[in-house]
């Protein structure tokens, strides 16, 4: 592999993931963009960036299948794309390596540094291909590749790919790979975290288990299929019987379960906290106050609760002098554990004030896009994050 000093190999530039889902979260009909990215398609059957934009659009839209399909038209024909999102004037350029995968399976640069001095550029890392050969200039590289079993090749070979790169690297893959979910438990239960304990188990297994009634596993407990990625498709099973009714539905080989943790605050409430951590320190992002265990910070609905959004600013407010103090032990573990210098946590407090970890992720969705005439507190704690986050990267650079 060779890195190309030339000028940008580029010629067709997306509009990219972060513009995309801004104009969505907006309200803006998208079609009207995906006809003339159509239209430019016709014109210009090479143009990866219009494809790779209709990609985004199509899932953004809900159809899964028909975007990744057109990303991978888009990736036949270039695998290096240079992001819209960085001012006029970069002061440093960041090379991010990206799986070929639905839009939230890579860490969201986009989101993070639009507006910023940093140029982004993304390679498609394809398992068992050669990196292009010609890749830009650039100052630093970030690994920005989930870890999921599909990704598990792509991340030993990024490994030994990167092991001597002539620029400093960002979350290593060999550390991003033990973020996978039963690998990370385990770890951080053997560091002392509070973490619910995962198993993955076959299909025929839990299938003998709901048929038989038996006590084999202890209720309540939490299921999902091995290849949901996100924790809103997991549900929570009470009995042997609930468990049927679940597998019923599915028809995945394989699924991760693990025990119920119950997170409700003296009112009954559920609160799901999203800490980043860059560099070592923790940044508050959301605080989602909601009836359901499992519910998103779009479930929660906190738009149409005033007492809750106020919650929040305190939140942000007193998370250094607060919750920061009364965890640092944890957070200081938690750092050492993942070994990653930026990842994101979404975490809940017990009854008791114990810290309980429920996901570790660097793909985690950070993101400045709430309205700010029902959030005017949110938009100087989504700068701290992005400027902590952008001033890291020039200090990883040297």
């Amino acid at each position: 592999m060779r890195i190309d000093h030339s000028s940008d190999p580029m010629d067709a530039l997306p509009i990219g993931l972060a513009k995309l889902t801004r104009l969505a979260f907006a309200g803006v009909d998208l079609s009207r963009v995906a006809g003339r990215l159509l239209g430019m398609c016709e014109q210009y059957p090479d143009h990866a960036g219009a494809l790779m934009d209709l990609a985004v659009i199509d899932q953004l839209e809900g159809n899964l299948t028909i975007g990744l399909k057109r990303q991978a038209m888009a990736l036949t024909k270039q695998r290096v794309f240079r992001s819209t999102c960085c001012g006029a004037n970069p002061r440093l350029r960041v090379l991010a390596f990206v799986a070929a995968a639905d839009i939230g399976a890579n860490t969201p640069l986009e989101f993070l540094l639009e507006g910023s001095d940093i140029a982004l550029t993304m390679v498609y890392v394809m398992p068992g291909r050669e990196l292009p050969s010609a890749l830009p200039d650039h100052d630093l590289a970030f690994v920005a590749i989930a870890a999921t079993s599909p990704n598990r090749r792509l991340l030993a070979e990024l490994e030994d790919l990167l092991a001597h790169w002539p620029t400093p690297v960002v979350n290593l893959p060999g550390r991003v790979s033990m973020l996978e979910p039963v690998e990370l438990a385990a770890n951080l239960t053997e560091a002392g975290l509070r973490t619910p304990i995962l198993r993955r188990v076959p299909r025929d297994e839990l299938c003998a288990v709901a048929e038989s009634c038996a006590a084999e596993l202890r209720y309540p407990i939490v299921i999902r299929a091995v290849e949901q990625r996100n924790e809103r498709g997991a549900e929570k099973v009470d009995t042997p019987i609930g468990l049927g009714l679940y597998l019923g539905k599915r028809s995945d080989r394989f699924y991760l379960v693990s025990p119920f943790v119950d997170c409700r605050g003296q009112d009954g409430l559920f609160r799901k906290i999203r800490l980043l951590f860059i560099d070592r320190r923790p940044y508050a992002c959301h605080l989602a106050v909601s009836e359901g265990w499992n519910g998103s910070y779009v479930d929660a609905r906190m738009e149409a609760d005033m007492r809750r959004r106020r919650e929040e600013e305190h939140f942000f407010a007193t998370f250094d002098t607060d919750f920061v103090t009364r965890h640092s032990a944890t957070l200081e573990a938690l750092v050492e554990c993942v070994g990653l210098t930026y990842f994101g946590v979404d975490c809940a407090e017990t009854k008791s004030g114990e810290l309980v970890v429920f996901k570790v992720d660097h793909t985690l969705l950070v993101h400045d896009m709430d309205p700010v005439d029902v959030f005017p507190y949110k938009p100087p704690q989504m700068r701290k994050i992005f400027d902590a986050f952008a001033s890291y990267l020039h200090r990883a650079a040297g």
